[in-house]
């Protein structure tokens, strides 16, 4: 099921002490990386790799590693959610468009949703934020049973293109509305496949569409 996109490298144990992780705790995880570097789940048409959380089936993404693109980097996406994610927490993994697995520091896995677990600001107070909810979902004890819980899932397309003006291809998106791509293009790419798809007709029926697309060649995300 694994598959590494990139060589593991030379330097791995100085990488690794680099985490800071506790190796007691944390051991089969470290073992993972020794053997593996970035596994990407290249999701197959109407199948998904996931795991079920407390009755919810997740896709997960990106098993994180060493990597130049910091959307698949250790460092890079734990830097990022630096204070985001609970104190001691660790990103071990990307799934569900836009949440985290992350490592206790007694080597559990827990699930940070970034709709529940992240920082808002708080409105009523400027530069303020609202309390932080720290109560991530179980997952696993260990990372190796967070492993063993990765299924295939046949995802059901009942999707209708022409449910509503946003997701049909052949009406192009208000110009208003795609000023946050171009300010954001990578954001776009983790929308679900099906979607992007759809956008991507989209955008190029339109003159700012096109705009936004020829952003995402610049950033070498096409």
């Amino acid at each position: 099921m694994f598959k590494s996109k990139y060589s593991v490298p030379k330097n791995i144990d100085k990488r690794i002490s680099a985490l800071k992780l506790k190796i007691s705790s944390s051991n089969t995880y470290i073992d993972f990386l020794k053997k593996y570097n970035v596994v990407v789940f290249d999701n197959e048409a109407n199948i998904d790799y996931c795991i079920d959380c407390e009755g919810e089936s997740l896709p997960l993404e990106v098993i994180l590693g060493f990597s130049k693109e910091d959307r698949e980097d250790l460092l890079a996406t734990n830097d990022g959610y630096l204070n985001r994610i609970p104190e001691d927490y660790f990103a071990v993994a990307t799934l569900n468009y836009g949440d985290l697995l992350c490592l206790s520091p007694n080597g559990e896995v827990y699930y940070w949703d970034h709709e529940v677990n992240d920082l808002y600001f708080d409105m009523s107070v400027k530069g303020g934020y609202l309390e932080q909810n720290t109560n991530l979902k179980f997952v696993a004890n260990s990372f190796d049973a967070f492993l063993s819980m990765i299924i295939k899932s046949e995802v059901e397309d009942d999707y209708d293109p022409d449910e509503d003006e946003y997701n049909n291809p052949n009406i192009p998106f208000p110009d208003e509305t795609l000023g946050f791509w171009l300010v954001y293009p990578k954001v776009f790419f983790g929308l679900p496949k099906n979607m992007i798809a759809i956008y991507l007709k989209k955008l190029a029926i339109s003159e700012k569409g096109r705009e936004v697309l020829a952003k995402f060649k610049e950033e070498a995300l096409l």
